[in-house]
């Protein structure tokens, strides 16, 4: 089993080299990351109205827009290797619903001035936390009161200006998209507040509060990235030079070379791990190609234990992938190899170290029909280490197992018999460790209304 998993994976990784370039993928630019949002303009009334007191600006505009994903998933245990009957697993199907709206509003009052955000809400929420509010004067008995954790979700708060035509600068929480990969990008990561998720690698990963400048080099496309990441830690105790200290930098160069891109960057921060990357994107003919590689000195874990420059283990990341899409017949392929040498750290040791395999394939139109569509996906991991129990248990009890397979993999075929409605349903198959019976299940998708707007 273990032969055949592997070779899938390499049949997925080494077609995907017949893909097209796909901008919208491995666009190289933070700005690019918003254009999914689907902001919409609204009107300059301002010499019409009231509304430029505060609404619409004199001399610029406001851009609204925003989605909302609303949807109820099933998954239902067809074989496990337990004590458990079919008809156990039967009763302890689960069914999971989604409803999260984010909007976003981008203002534009001066032509060198932009403020930004993007906020919503995402169900479930978490327990509801009763707190003491007081006594009551009548019966003198406590009062509690209830309120929901975790109900707002800032996603993106920043503002952009500018120097003339050369320096840009932003300032705020927003997503560094310094990487190219799709399924993991160990170069993103390094600043970025988490990882992509390659199950869901189009979601939007968090950012952090950090400032950037981006200067032209003039009469060319070649730029320079510089970032201040300050720590947002602050306490009765914090003095300049603590705060200086706690406050990383970092900066990249990009250059083109016919139709490919490359950058070339670092990451310091006192008494961390520094860090050295390499990306590089581009195109022949209809392929489209991306790579990254980060050079590490050592692993957080070993840096937090002892902060000399010596004994620390030499860490490289690399990925590599390619895509492709066929306007027609509307199929997307692609692929990604990714090795992670960083065995010291508990989330690169227990979730990808060593390599791991990524694909994805989807359909737009079966036999013709776009109400038809299919998705495949599969990601393999040869090398991490295995879960203590006392870990494993944690992950199991929080719907986060899957995050740590050794395989992963899913087929839905979906169909949308009128708009606004998409049902889906298709097998789940994950493999724990490589010496484990695989776990299969069926999964049941149903998109209900949403979207973007």
């Amino acid at each position: 089993m273990k032969k055949l998993i592997f070779m899938f994976g390499v049949l997925l990784l080494a077609t995907s080299v017949f893909a097209q370039s796909d901008d919208d993928l491995f666009g190289g630019s933070d700005d690019d990351f918003f254009a999914d949002d689907s902001i919409i303009e609204v009107d300059d009334v301002s010499a019409k109205t009231d509304l430029s007191k505060g609404v619409i600006f004199e001399s610029g505009s406001i851009k609204v827009g925003g989605k909302i994903d609303a949807s109820l998933g099933t998954e239902t245990v067809l074989y496990a290797d337990d004590d458990a009957s079919f008809g156990d697993h039967l009763k302890d199907t689960t069914l999971t619903p989604k409803l999260d709206a984010f909007l976003t509003v981008d203002a534009r009052p001066t032509e060198t001035l932009r403020m930004y955000t993007k906020f919503g809400f995402a169900y479930p929420f978490e327990d509801k936390a009763t707190t003491l509010a007081g006594m009551d004067p009548v019966t003198n008995l406590p009062v509690y009161s209830t309120s929901v954790n975790n109900w707002f979700k800032l996603k993106e708060l920043f503002t952009d200006f500018s120097v003339k035509d050369t320096a840009f600068f932003r300032f705020g929480i927003h997503t560094v998209t310094w990487g190219t990969g799709y399924f993991f990008s160990p170069v993103s990561d390094i600043i970025n507040a988490a990882a992509i998720d390659p199950e869901n690698p189009t979601a939007q990963v968090d950012g952090v509060l950090n400032l950037r400048t981006q200067i032209i080099i003039p009469d060319t496309q070649n730029c320079f990235w510089f970032y201040v990441v300050p720590s947002t830690e602050f306490n009765s105790e914090t003095t300049a030079q603590s705060y200086a200290k706690k406050t990383a930098l970092a900066a990249k160069y990009e250059f083109l070379a016919g139709n490919w891109e490359f950058g070339a960057g670092a990451y310091w921060k006192y008494e961390n791990a520094p860090k050295f990357m390499v990306t590089a994107s581009g195109s022949l003919k209809s392929v489209s190609f991306f790579g990254e590689a980060v050079y590490s000195y050592g692993a957080a874990s070993e840096w937090a234990v002892n902060t000399d420059w010596s004994n620390k283990k030499h860490i490289f990341q690399v990925t590599a992938g390619a895509s492709r899409y066929w306007k027609e017949p509307m199929i997307n392929l692609i692929g990604q190899y990714y090795y992670d040498g960083n065995d010291k750290d508990m989330n690169h040791a227990y979730v990808t170290y060593g390599h791991n395999i990524a694909g994805a394939l989807s359909f737009g139109k079966i036999f013709g029909n776009k109400d038809l569509t299919a998705n495949l996906y599969a990601i393999i991991n040869f090398g991490k280490e295995d879960l203590p129990d006392m870990l494993k248990d944690y992950l199991e009890s929080n719907n986060m197992l899957s995050f740590i397979n050794a395989a992963t993999f899913s087929a839905m075929i979906n169909y949308t018999p009128f708009n606004n409605f998409t049902a889906g349903v298709g097998p789940y198959v994950t493999v724990s460790a490589w010496d484990q019976m695989p776990r299969v299940a069926l999964k049941c998708e149903m998109t209900l209304g949403g979207g973007k707007y």
